[in-house]
């Protein structure tokens, strides 16, 4: 009998470790949930005011393909993105009425990260366009150190999301253009957690549960752009969800020592291999932007955006192995809205400043935060400029920084891990260097 629970709480502290790991990770940069904005140096100098409605660079063909047909040269776009996020837990878990687990909440528990965007645009004619985008607009990297306090809701979150799409626009007449085309994702995630085996591991040391996972799935982009006037139009696009099968292996390290000391326990643990799947949906979104050429100098811009993040509210885990059960985690994410406005002012004919302030509501709130994804409402800055190197080459610089809300957490991963009590702190810095070269 006593063996038979120690199986369930072994078999629910492992796959409670896999299924939360799973259930989503967080990002601290200018996107909310596990999103990334950070493609192009000139989005980031606007605190990405504008994208849908600019359509003065081949990085419209990301954020709207509808904007290349105001492009009357073949350009190649690449920027490369730095993003120094910090994120500080003060609190403890609770492993009961008086206990906790001891370990470290100090410094910083997210790591540094770069990104980047190329964007390539062929005009075929004065009213057909193509272009090729590649980009990152999911992904994070926290790592949450051995002896973190935590350890037994989440140490490893590590997710790489790369896109990449072909899309075709076309100018209907002078104040309508439309452009999409598909999108190739390619999906993947590392995902550890420590396992709570009671006292014992404080002579053993913890277990850790590990798993890994990828998937390829595709979705789309479609835009549109109508030119009020000659120095005003608005832009609007549609970026598809894309869901992906995500097939895996999840296994358990055991400390060597606990072999020896506790063989029952470490054979329990080691039988928890498994190949297991689960289902996840990347969200959709709509953005609308405007764009004003105010006078020569000046332009004024703004965009606003909704990200379907309520498809993720549970998750399934499906283990192939019969001995570990189907876990369900709730999540119960929110759709969410981002709003921001920019300008850029046309210092000489060579140099262009550009500045931009926005806000980014969480779809995490402080009822189903976690550790994993300890997630907030942020603000965010943005200043920049480009300078006309030469007539056809333009260098391109930009910085951000993102003013997050505290972030109060109460969580529990399974039946064993405690509950992490305490409050996140967190910022973010991203810098962006770029060149646009037209031919």
């Amino acid at each position: 009998m006593r063996t038979a629970n120690f199986r369930g709480i072994v078999s629910a502290a492992a796959f409670g470790a896999v299924a939360v790991s799973m259930a989503g990770v967080t990002n601290k940069a200018e996107a909310s949930g596990f999103g990334l904005r950070e493609g192009s140096a000139d989005w980031m100098a606007n605190a990405f005011a504008g994208d849908t409605a600019k359509a003065y660079d081949a990085s419209t063909i990301w954020s709207n393909p509808a904007g290349m047909v105001r492009l009357n040269q073949s350009e190649i776009d690449g920027s490369i993105n730095g993003i120094f996020p910090s994120i500080n837990f003060s609190g403890a878990n609770f492993v009961g009425p008086t206990s906790t687990t001891p370990g470290t909440t100090g410094g910083n528990l997210i790591q540094s990260a770069a990104t980047g965007g190329v964007y390539a645009l062929w005009s075929i004619t004065p009213d057909f366009k193509l272009g090729f985008g590649a980009d990152a607009p999911f992904g994070q990297r926290v790592a949450n150190p051995g002896d973190f306090v935590g350890r037994y809701q989440s140490l490893v979150s590590s997710i790489t999301d790369e896109q990449f799409t072909i899309s075709a626009a076309y100018k209907i007449n002078e104040q309508w253009s439309i452009g999409g085309g598909p999108v190739i994702d390619f999906f993947s995630a590392r995902l550890t957690q420590a396992i709570n085996i009671g006292p014992v591991s404080a002579i053993t040391g913890d277990p850790n549960a590990d798993l890994h996972g990828d998937d390829t799935s595709a979705g789309f982009n479609l835009g549109v752009l109508y030119q009020i006037t000659p120095d005003m139009r608005v832009g609007l696009d549609y970026r598809s969800r894309i869901q992906h099968d995500i097939s895996g292996t999840q296994s358990i390290y055991v400390p060597p020592l606990l072999g020896l000391l506790s063989p029952p326990t470490a054979a329990l643990l080691a039988a928890q291999y498994s190949n297991a799947g689960t289902k996840i949906t990347l969200p959709d979104s709509v953005t609308l932007g405007f764009y004003w050429q105010a006078t020569p100098q000046l332009a004024i811009l703004s965009d606003i955006s909704w990200t379907d993040w309520s498809l993720l509210k549970n998750i399934n885990i499906v283990p192939t192995n019969p001995s570990a059960a189907p876990t369900t985690i709730v999540e119960n994410w929110r759709n969410t809205v981002a709003v921001s406005v920019g300008a850029n002012y046309q210092l000489s004919k060579e140099l262009m400043l550009q500045g931009g302030f926005g806000f980014d509501e969480s779809p995490v709130t402080d009822s189903n935060r976690t550790s994993r994804i300890p997630d907030s409402n942020r603000y965010l800055i943005g200043i920049g400029a480009q300078y006309d190197i030469l007539p056809n080459l333009t260098l391109q610089v930009a910085y951000a920084h993102v003013f997050f809300e505290e972030a109060p957490v109460t969580t529990q991963a399974s039946a064993t891990s405690g509950i992490l009590s305490g409050k996140y702190s967190s910022a973010a810095n991203t810098a962006s260097l770029g060149v646009k070269y037209r031919f």
